[in-house]
């Protein structure tokens, strides 16, 4: 895959949406899974698209620390 590929994938589908309230595409280093948000939203609520981005990006944020502890847990 390349990695423009998730932007393109998004910019598509944006297009067909008609009811866009705003789009965000991650693309990690190290070829992990680019993290992708299309919010659907007529009345264009930007707490609402910042805060679902904030709530989801945190719980990635902990899943990594968790995966790093377990990781370290094991080496020694």
């Amino acid at each position: 895959m390349k990695q423009s590929e998730p932007f393109t994938a998004m910019a598509e589908r944006i297009e067909r949406n008609p009811e866009f309230g705003g789009a965000v595409v991650i693309v990690p280093p190290n070829g992990e899974e680019a993290m992708e948000w299309l919010i659907v939203d007529s009345k264009g609520d930007q707490l609402r698209f910042w805060m679902k981005l904030k709530t989801d990006i945190d719980a990635m944020v902990q899943l990594i620390d968790e995966r790093a502890r377990q990781q370290q847990a094991f080496r020694r």
